[in-house]
């Protein structure tokens, strides 16, 4: 049985949907031209130091470094390859050898040391390959996007979120990709600057009742959403259109029932998801789920705000001037 949308109604969604299809194959089309601005995510190079964390066998944890032939030196386990890799293919590449020697060494961890002195981007939400990328020039927004595989189908790109710390502060810009696609003019697209956070929302409607995930806080448009399939922290958010201005993402709490009729609360760093993609911080929501996001409490924003707070200091400025003409 077909539900009471009026015809007009039907042409737009059908609008919409062709749209989203010509837009993931417009980022496709346009991957494959031009040299990129980028290198494709972080790769490693000679003279990287990392700190190799193995907590199955604590005694092989060490920093390590990659030598003028590209290789790293393990005591034990021996020389590896690891120049021209991401991370996760060199702690791949790594775990093999080691297994070889110990078996049941379930996983290991690499982290590149001094990474604050590449330029690097980071890029997620509803793109093929999410993660970060390393700047060479001034490369826009689109050109992200593309380095990370392009859009998916659920992407929303007429609300591509570029989150730039400000400060302590982090300022959210909401920036209409979709419009840049149509009209192949990307020359207002703003340019990324180092440690940029770009995330690709993901198309989602509205919807009160059960089943929904409901956002509250510092958003930008808080409601329930439901969202489709397996969807995560950052989908929520975008959903309800991104973080505000003083949005604490350090401190966001996710609310689930339990089958028991209790709640769990869970407390997630979604900020350290953003600068480090470090999936742990961006965990599954679930139907019903409620996400909180809270504000800093800016105090000298809401004094200098608060009228009786400006009223007063009026007064007191009056009462100063007059004491000062009739001394």
């Amino acid at each position: 049985m077909r539900g009471n949308h009026s015809p007009e109604r039907e042409r737009y969604m059908k609008k919409k949907a062709i749209n989203a299809v010509y837009a993931c194959l417009m980022l496709s089309i346009l991957s494959m031209a031009s040299a990129g601005a980028f290198s494709q995510e972080v790769r490693l190079r000679k003279g990287d130091r990392l700190e190799l964390n193995v907590p199955d066998r604590q005694e092989l944890g060490r920093v390590i470094e990659i030598n003028s032939s590209g290789n790293v030196v393990v005591p034990v386990i021996g020389i590896v390859h690891l120049e021209g890799l991401t991370i996760k293919e060199a702690e791949a590449s790594l775990l093999r050898k080691m297994r070889e020697l110990y078996p049941g060494i379930g996983f290991i961890k690499l982290t590149l040391i001094g990474e604050e002195s590449r330029k690097l981007i980071y890029v997620h939400g509803q793109v093929l390959h999410p993660g970060k990328y390393e700047l060479q020039g001034s490369p826009n927004v689109w050109e992200a996007v593309r380095e990370a595989g392009g859009a998916t189908p659920d992407a929303s790109l007429d609300a591509v979120r570029l989150i730039r710390a400000k400060g302590a502060r982090k300022r959210t810009e909401i920036v209409n990709l979709q419009e840049a696609i149509d009209t192949g003019d990307f020359s207002k697209l703003p340019a990324l600057k180092p440690g940029d956070t770009i995330i690709v929302p993901t198309r989602a409607v509205r919807q009160f009742g059960t089943g929904a995930v409901n956002v509250i806080g510092a958003v930008v448009n808080p409601a329930p959403y439901m969202l489709n399939g397996e969807k995560r922290l950052v989908d929520a958010i975008l959903a309800a259109g991104g973080p505000s201005e003083n949005a604490n993402l350090h401190n966001v709490i996710i609310i689930r029932k339990l089958n028991n009729g209790g709640t769990m609360t869970i407390k997630v760093d979604f900020d350290r998801y953003l600068e480090k993609g470090d999936i742990r911080d961006n965990p599954v929501v679930k139907p019903d789920d409620t996400v909180s996001i809270p504000k800093y409490n800016n105090y000298f924003r809401t004094m200098f705000t608060d009228p009786r707070f400006l009223l007063g200091l009026m007064t007191a400025a009056g009462t100063l001037a007059t004491v000062l003409i009739t001394r």
